[in-house]
């Protein structure tokens, strides 16, 4: 996030809390008071009008900090739920929307402070696992922002006509077959913002018509590794995306792609470094888009 003088970093660690730094330092603050004990972080979303508001998703719940994580405080959701997935409405921050483990939906019209139960997305063909599905990533179009977009974890992609109450699920180009339905990240871009992004085993797919149909756009033309983590577009230019990237999973191997023409082309982005696993979290700063920074699966945080 930016602020008067200074850009912080936060990065959420699966089994040892939060961090945070100044973009300028070289040390790492672990930011605890209000936290959960052993919180594990799965989500960061900063409010889009106040950079010091900062919501976080851990295995208890959604936490809130007003001062930028000197200080956190649990929001009002029901127990024992996994949040993976936080998500701001595009034009009234005091929406917001989150996805659990367990396919659930939260929406919050108070600005986090109150929760309630919006719906649960069930696919019959969802892959069983060790662990529910999981929705690991939430997309709203700009222009039109009843129409919303979830990526599940072994469960495909799911679209939503009436603002995330009912769910549709839209895997015409992937029931079956596991490594398609493992979705890892979603998101909306696009000169018109209808153009819709999922990330899986096999790299990056589109649609162009809410899901309805998946274009593979072939990462393999691109690059050696294509596993991908996660997609972002980019906040100040919508044919701009960003996708994590490995071997696998577990790989020892990592980096970053990016396109320019809403995903026709790749490019490798993380050029004069070597990540040394699969990269899993990507963030473009809003207010100077050429900060993107992206981390690992071992801990390892890169910026330009």
């Amino acid at each position: 996030m930016t602020m008067p003088g200074k850009t912080l970093i936060y990065v959420g660690a699966e089994a040892d809390g939060l961090y945070r730094k100044e973009e300028s330092d070289s040390r790492w603050e672990k930011l605890a008071k209000g936290m959960p004990p052993s919180p594990q972080v799965r989500a960061i979303a900063i409010h889009p009008n106040d950079a010091k508001t900062i919501f976080v998703g851990t295995q208890r719940g959604v936490y809130r900090t007003k001062d930028g994580g000197d200080n956190f405080e649990r929001m009002n959701m029901a127990e024992g739920r996994h949040v993976w997935a936080i998500k701001f409405h595009p034009s009234d921050a005091k929406t917001m929307f989150l996805g659990t483990e367990g396919s659930e939906v939260y929406k919050s019209t108070d600005g986090g402070e109150n929760w309630v139960h919006l719906a649960t997305i069930v696919n019959q063909d969802s892959v069983q696992m060790a662990f529910a599905t999981r929705i690991l990533g939430i997309g709203i179009e700009v222009k039109n922002p009843d129409q919303m977009y979830a990526a599940l974890e072994v469960g495909g992609a799911a679209h939503s006509a009436d603002g995330g109450k009912s769910w549709t699920i839209m895997n015409k180009e992937f029931d079956g077959d596991v490594d398609l339905m493992d979705l890892h990240g979603v998101t909306v871009g696009g000169a018109d913002s209808s153009a819709v992004f999922i990330s899986n085993r096999t790299g990056v797919w589109r649609s162009r018509d809410r899901g309805m149909n998946w274009e593979n756009l072939n990462f393999e033309k691109f690059s050696d590794i294509r596993y991908s983590r996660g997609v972002e577009s980019a906040p100040n230019d919508p044919d701009t995306l960003y996708a994590c990237v490995g071997l696998n999973f577990g790989s020892e191997a990592g980096g970053v792609m990016r396109s320019t023409n809403q995903g026709d082309t790749w490019e490798r982005f993380d050029k004069g470094i070597s990540p040394a696993s699969t990269t899993f979290g990507i963030a473009v700063n809003e207010h100077s888009p050429d900060q993107v920074y992206f981390c690992t699966r071992k801990g390892e945080v890169f910026g330009t």
